[in-house]
Order: structure tokens, then C-alpha cells, then sequence
């Protein structure tokens, strides 16, 4: 009688094991939903179509795969786009801005890639927009900062940069 109540009460344990086991199981396959947040300004000659990140396999770097248009009637020499990564906790994990030195011609749409390293799978919300447009005539458009800190602002939860740590990344 003691070693049924034994195997029995050990069988109850085993499940209740097993049941956590695979509670813990699924709860680390599960991953962040993932936001990825279009910034584009009225007056920016060039807009952002699409926005997305590729994880590589090693979990040690993002790429950032950044569609974008020419809306304006020139032709474009040169182009940045600034990435900032947050964290599950909304906290900026990293940054990029990478540049495409490929002409784009008026009304043209490209795609590009641009890769940091960092650790991709805690990257919970990503944001991108374009920082600075360089036209074959030598004119630069810069974005303006401040706009791109108000529009940042009306998402809901996540911590924003100020304009000092924006100017940190557009010159890394």
C-alpha cells in the first residue's frame, strides 16, 4: 500500500514537472511581437515604403531592410536612413544610420540593408526614418530633429531620444 501511494504520488509530481517543463518550454520559443515604426516627414524628398529586420542565425547583429521612394522631380546622389532599436523594456538598445550612395532618380523606389551589431533578440520596437538627402546638385536636406522627436513622441510607451543623443547617432 505505502509504494502505490509512493508510485502514485510520484507520477502526480512527474506530471506536474512535465506540465512546467513544457509551460517553460513554450514561454522561451515564444518570441517579442515585434513593432517596426515608419517615421516620414511631410517635407522629407524621400519616403520609407517598407521597414523590417532580419535576425542572423548567430543572434550577434540586425540587418535593417529599409524600402524607400524619390518623391520628389530630382535625382538623388546620396541618401541616410536612421534606425534606433528599443528593447522589451523600451529602452534604446542600439542605432544605426546607413547611407546608400546609389543614384536615385526621380520618382525612382529602391531597396537597401544596412547591418549592426547588437543583440538582435531582445530588439522589441525598431524605428526608422530618412536623416539627410544629398541631390546631384550638391543641395542637402537634413531632417528636422525636432519633428522627428514630435512624431516619435505620439507613439504610445517607449522612451525617446532626446535630440542630443539623436545627434549622437546620426554621427556615428
Amino acid at each position: 500500500m505505502k509504494i502505490t501511494r509512493w508510485v502514485a504520488k510520484m507520477l502526480g509530481v512527474s506530471f506536474v514537472v512535465g506540465l512546467l517543463l513544457v509551460g517553460i518550454s513554450c514561454l522561451s520559443l515564444a518570441e517579442l511581437q515585434r513593432v517596426y515604426v515608419i517615421v516620414n516627414l511631410d517635407n522629407a524628398p524621400v519616403s520609407i515604403t517598407e521597414f523590417g529586420k532580419y535576425i542572423h542565425e548567430d543572434d550577434t547583429h540586425i540587418s535593417s531592410v529599409v524600402g524607400y521612394l524619390n518623391r520628389s522631380d530630382r535625382d538623388i546622389e546620396a541618401l541616410a536612413v536612421t534606425t534606433i532599436y528599443y528593447d522589451a523594456f523600451n529602452e534604446r538598445e542600439d542605432g544605426i544610420r546607413g547611407i546608400s550612395t546609389d543614384i536615385l532618380r526621380a520618382h525612382q523606389d529602391e531597396r537597401s540593408a544596412w547591418s549592426t551589431y547588437g543583440k538582435p533578440s531582445f530588439v522589441k520596437t525598431a524605428m526608422a526614418f530618412v536623416s539627410a538627402v544629398r541631390f546631384m546638385d550638391g543641395e542637402v536636406w537634413w531632417a528636422d530633429l525636432n519633428d522627428i522627436i514630435g512624431e516619435a513622441a505620439k507613439l504610445p510607451g517607449l522612451e525617446f531620444l532626446s535630440k542630443t543623443e539623436m545627434l549622437e547617432i546620426e554621427e556615428e
